[in-house]
C-alpha cells in the first residue's frame, strides 16, 4: 500500500543537509574534534608518517597529511556519506573492532559545517582525486596530481552555523585542546612518525622510535628513569606502559592517559584504580603521572556508547578495575621495596617501625616500655580538668571590655553579604575571646553575634580580594629568591603560562622561559611561605585550569581565585592567637566576607534570640 500523506500530517523527514548538521553537534565540537577525526582516519589508513597542520586555533585551517593506501574515486565520493564506512559490514562486527573510526559520520558531519578539500591517490593509479565540499554540498570531483595518500584540509569550520562558532575559545585555548588530540593520537603509535605545525611554526617533530621514547618526548621528561615500567600480563587484560615516581607527582593534571587496545578512553573507575595504588604515596592534591596501555579481545569491550568514542565499557569492569591496580602497585612495590635486612644492618636509615628501638637485632622483639600515670583515679571528677573552664563565663569577659568602634548595622547574618558601611575604622583586638575547634573554626565575638568561622574559606576570601587588588592596581609585592627554581611543565601547560605572562607577574611572580617547557622563577609573591615556591606555582597553574573550565569567567578573576584556593591556610591547622584576631580582622575588612570566592559560606553568626530559640530557653 501507498504511503500517502495529508494535510494535517505534522511529521516529515529532515533533509540531509540538516540531518548532517545536527549530528555535526556531537561529533565535531570544536577544531579539536576535526583534528581527532582526521588524525584517526589517518592511522587506520596505514600510514607511517602524518603531518598536521592548523592555522589560528583551527578555525581557519586544519590540514592532515599521510602516505596511506589513499582511496579510489568510488571511495572518495563515498566517504563523505553518511554511515559509508569500510571498518564493519555487520552488528557482529563492533565486538572485533581494532580500528579506530567505524560510525561512518565523522567526515559527513565536519562536510555539514565546513568548506572541505580533500585529494587521494593509491599507489597502483596514475591520478588522484579531487574532492571539494561546502556544508555537505559537492562543488568540485575531479582528477588531480597528487602524492600517495590522503590530504584533507578543512577551512572555515561553522561557517553556516554562527552560534557554535560563537561558542569557540580563544585560539590559544583552541590549539590547547589540539595539543591533547595530537599527544593522544601519536602516543600511541610509537611506529608512525609525526610532525604538528602550528602557524607555519614547529610544535612537534615525533620520528619513529620505541614506546618509551615517545612518551618521554611528548611529556618532556629529559630523564627516563622518571617512569617506571608497568607490565602484567592476565588471560582477561594485559596492562603494560609507565607511571611516574610518587615524589615527582604535580599540582597539575594533565599527564594522565589511558589507553584500551591504542585507543585513548577516559574512565574515572580506572582513574580510580590507579590513583588507588598510591594510597598514601602522593602529597596533597597531588596527580601522579601514568601512561598504561591495555590490550584486551575487543569481544569484551564495547565503544560504541558515545560518538566521540572516549567512553568505553567492559563485560568484567570489576575484575580488570582489580588487575590494573595490581598491576601498578606492583610496579610501585618494585621501586618503593627496601630490604629488611638493609633496615637493620644500617643505622642511619628511617624507618617508622623501628624508630622507637635498639638498632640490634637482639631487641625487636623486645618488649615496648609502657609508662602509666599512678595518680589516675577515673572516679575523680577534678583529674586532668582545666580549672579555667569551670568559670567560662569570663572567655568573653577582655571582648566586652574592648572598644570596637562600628558604624552603624545590625551585624552579620547567615549567607549574606556585608555592607561596606560595616567595614572596620579601627583595630580589633580579641583577645581570648577568639579560639579553634578542631583546627578548622574559629570561634569569636561581634557585637552581640557569636560567629562561627571557616578559617580556610575565610583566608580564600581575604586573598582573593587582596590578588584582585594587586593586578588592577598593579601593587603586588614580589620577594626575590636567593635560588631560583625551576619548573618542567607539560607543553600544554607551558603554552597556558606564555598565555598568562602578564597576570602572573601582576599577582607577584617574577618568571621568565628556561628552555623548552620550562620556566624560572626568580620571585614570588611576598606572602608565600619560603619552599614552597614550585608547588604553588603548579597549584596555580591547575586551579586557573579548573576555574576557567567550570566557570567561564575573566583571566583575572580566574587568577585571584586560583592563587587565592592554592594559598590559603588549611583545615586542621593549629593557629595562634595573634593569627586568629589578624585573619578575623582582615575578613570583616572584606567587600564580601560572608562567602567565598567559590561561593561557600565564611561563617554563621548567633544572636541571643538564636540561640535561646536553640536551647529552647
Amino acid at each position: 500500500m501507498p504511503f500517502l500523506r495529508s494535510m494535517s500530517d505534522k511529521i516529515k523527514l529532515l533533509p540531509d543537509s540538516i540531518a548532517n548538521q545536527i549530528a555535526a553537534g556531537e561529533v565535531v565540537q570544536r577544531p579539536a574534534s576535526v583534528v581527532k577525526e582526521l588524525m584517526e582516519n589517518a592511522v587506520d589508513s596505514g600510514a607511517d608518517e602524518i603531518k598536521l597542520f592548523i592555522r589560528e586555533g583551527g578555525t581557519q585551517m586544519i590540514q592532515v597529511i599521510d602516505n596511506g593506501s589513499g582511496m579510489s574515486v568510488t571511495d572518495a565520493r563515498m566517504c563523505w556519506e553518511r554511515h559509508a564506512t569500510s571498518k564493519i559490514s555487520k552488528a557482529d562486527d563492533l565486538f572485533r573492532l581494532r580500528s579506530f573510526g567505524f560510525r561512518g559520520e565523522a567526515l559527513a558531519s565536519i562536510a555539514a559545517v565546513a568548506h572541505v578539500e580533500m585529494r587521494t591517490k593509491r599507489t597502483e593509479d596514475e591520478v588522484g582525486v579531487l574532492i571539494r565540499i561546502e556544508g555537505s554540498t559537492v562543488k568540485e570531483q575531479s582528477g588531480v596530481s597528487t602524492p600517495n595518500g590522503t590530504q584533507v584540509s578543512v577551512k572555515h569550520l561553522f561557517f553556516n552555523i554562527p552560534a557554535r562558532r560563537n561558542f569557540l575559545k580563544s585560539v590559544q585555548v583552541e590549539t590547547r585542546h589540539i595539543m591533547d588530540e595530537f599527544i593522544r593520537v601519536s602516543m600511541a603509535r610509537p611506529e608512525i612518525s609525526f610532525s604538528f605545525y602550528n602557524n607555519d611554526k614547529e610544535v612537534y617533530i615525533l620520528p619513529k622510535c620505541e614506546r618509551k621514547q615517545r612518551v618521554t618526548d611528548l611529556l618532556g621528561r629529559k630523564d627516563k628513569s622518571d617512569l617506571l615500567e608497568v607490565n602484567e600480563n592476565h588471560d582477561l587484560v594485559n596492562v603494560s606502559g609507565y607511571i611516574g615516581r610518587p615524589e615527582l607527582a604535580k599540582k597539575t593534571r594533565g599527564e594522565q592517559y589511558l589507553f584500551v587496545n591504542n585507543r585513548f578512553v577516559k574512565d574515572a573507575y580506572l582513574n580510580h584504580a590507579i590513583t588507588g595504588a598510591y594510597e598514601q604515596m602522593l602529597p596533597h592534591d597531588s596527580y601522579a603521572t601514568y601512561v598504561l596501555f591495555m590490550d584486551m579481545d575487543p569481544a569484551r569491550i564495547d565503544i560504541n556508547v558515545h560518538p566521540t568514542k572516549t567512553e568505553i565499557k567492559f563485560d568484567d569492569e570489576r575484575s580488570v578495575y582489580a588487575l590494573v591496580k595490581a598491576a601498578v602497585k606492583k610496579s610501585l612495590g618494585s621501586y618503593m621495596l627496601i630490604p629488611e635486612t638493609l633496615l637493620r644492618e644500617d643505622p642511619n636509615i628511617f624507618h617508622p617501625v623501628f624508630s622507637n628501638r635498639v638498632n640490634s637485632p637482639d631487641n625487636y622483639n623486645a618488649s615496648p616500655n609502657v609508662k602509666a600515670d599512678k595518680a589516675y583515679n577515673p572516679f575523680d571528677s577534678d583529674y586532668g580538668r582545666v580549672k579555667k573552664t569551670a568559670n567560662w563565663e569570663v572567655l568573653f569577659s577582655d571582648a566586652e571590655k574592648s572598644e570596637v568602634t562600628l558604624t552603624s548595622g545590625s551585624g552579620f547574618k547567615q549567607n549574606e553579604f556585608i555592607e561596606p558601611s560595616l567595614q572596620l575604622n579601627t583595630e580589633i583586638v580579641f583577645n581570648e575571646s577568639c579560639f579553634q575547634i578542631r583546627n578548622t573554626f574559629i570561634v569569636t565575638r561581634y557585637k552581640d553575634q557569636l560567629l562561627v568561622v571557616d578559617q580556610r574559606a575565610a583566608h580564600e576570601r581575604i586573598l582573593y580580594e587582596r590578588y584582585l587588588n594587586y593586578m588592577e592596581n598593579h601593587l603586588a609585592a614580589t620577594q626575590q629568591l636567593l635560588f631560583p627554581r625551576t619548573v618542567e611543565l607539560s607543553l600544554q601547560d607551558f603554552n597556558l603560562v606564555c598565555e598568562l605572562e602578564e597576570e602572573i607577574k601582576a599577582i607577584g611572580f617574577d618568571v621568565a622561559h628556561f628552555g623548552n617547557n620550562c620556566m624560572i622563577i626568580n620571585g614570588v609573591p611576598a606572602d608565600i611561605t619560603k619552599g614552597s615556591e614550585r608547588e604553588v606555582f603548579e597549584g596555580l597553574i591547575e586551579k586557573y585550569k579548573n576555574n576557567q573550565g567550570q566557570l567561564h569567567e575573566s583571566r583575572k578573576n580566574a587568577m585571584a581565585r586560583a592563587m587565592a584556593q592554592n594559598a590559603a591556610v588549611f583545615r586542621n591547622k593549629v593557629l595562634e592567637p595573634e593569627e586568629m584576631q589578624e585573619l578575623i580582622q582582615e575578613l570583616l575588612s572584606c567587600n564580601q566576607a560572608a562567602v567565598s570566592p567559590s561561593g561557600k559560606s565564611v561563617f554563621l553568626s548567633f544572636s541571643p534570640e538564636k540561640l535561646e530559640d536553640l536551647l529552647k530557653l
